[in-house]
């Protein structure tokens, strides 16, 4: 049964591809709903979905102006004078017509674009019809061994020419792995090893990454939520920044920027955080972006880069 024939009969589902990192023949793994109301697979994999706060109606929301993003830039702007926060994450909504083309195509289309990203869709009776390909690992468990990533900064991937970092990117970068290595001392990781700060691409666009592996006896639980919501979808510091979020932002991000994991029964884990990802609907769909706001951050350039990113999708989808 297609993806389409799945949603018109009212069917469940979900269906991923991990990236090629993780899984180098790439295969496709489909979940049907459950009655404990949670996707399983046929091998027994479990997928976990985790919104970035409860949130109750999953109606339509209206796309976000350039004014009004460019508002509330301004109004972190002032909050980080204010020393009330270091870093923000600011995020829109933006619409881009559905057409005929069937979900199927689609979803292959990114399957094919993204390898190094987690490509998903799933209709869900709670949260409605999502896709997207997020390439921002949040947490991989193997064992005791366990890896997460720092990863912040975008732009355009050049073609022709090296990738040159501004240093308002790089501090950025350091922020979130400054968060992540603060909060693994505190749940009492061991062994942290770090490789980076470099320029990974993803598709059409190359971020500043590093990567961080450790040793924990603590539960995955406890180190999901010393880490989420991270820094690169929330900001610092972190109580600060999401309460910035739910004072300003006029609409629900959903399961953006939340948590998407794979329980394998074997007892290990990937989780990743959901971007790049949008919610679909009958005639349209709505994309969810964001960028990180910090000291120096200009408005109208933040409006640009969630065009950048929303490009990723809508070269997808049109």
């Amino acid at each position: 049964m297609s993806i389409d024939d799945a949603i018109a009969s009212n069917d469940f589902f979900a269906a991923c591809v991990l990236p090629s990192e993780f899984d180098a023949e790439r295969k496709c793994i489909s979940f049907q709903l459950t009655e404990e109301n949670d996707y399983r697979s046929k091998e027994g994999i479990r997928l976990d979905l985790s919104p970035f706060t409860p949130y109750t109606k999953n109606n339509s929301q209206p796309a976000t102006s350039q004014q009004n993003h460019e508002a509330i830039v301004n109004a972190a702007l002032a909050a980080i004078e204010s020393s009330i926060v270091e870093k923000v994450v600011v995020s829109c909504i933006k619409h881009a017509q559905r057409s005929t083309t069937n979900l199927d195509t689609y979803f292959h289309r990114l399957c094919d674009c993204y390898p190094h990203a987690f490509v998903y869709i799933l209709s869900h009776p709670k949260h409605g019809i999502w896709m997207g390909a997020t390439p921002e690992l949040l947490l991989h468990k193997q064992g005791s061994q366990f890896r997460t990533v720092s990863l912040a900064g975008t732009q355009p991937f050049p073609e022709t020419e090296s990738i040159v970092w501004s240093d308002k990117l790089k501090h950025e970068q350091e922020l979130v792995t400054e968060f992540i290595t603060d909060n693994l001392s505190k749940i009492q990781a061991s062994d942290i090893q770090y490789n980076g700060p470099y320029s990974a691409q993803a598709g059409p666009l190359a971020h500043l990454k590093t990567d961080i592996q450790f040793q924990s006896q603590v539960s995955t639980r406890e180190i999901i939520d010393a880490l989420q919501p991270t820094p690169a979808v929330c900001g610092l510091p972190r109580e600060e920044a999401l309460a910035f979020i739910q004072q300003h932002a006029d609409f629900d991000r959903r399961l953006y920027a939340g948590r998407i994991g794979l329980h394998h029964p074997s007892g290990d884990e990937i989780h990743f955080v959901n971007l790049r990802c949008m919610q679909v609907f009958e005639d349209h769909f709505e994309l969810h972006v964001g960028g990180g706001i910090v000291a120096g951050s200009i408005a109208a350039d933040e409006w640009r880069e969630t065009e950048i990113k929303a490009d990723v999708l809508r070269a997808i989808i049109q």
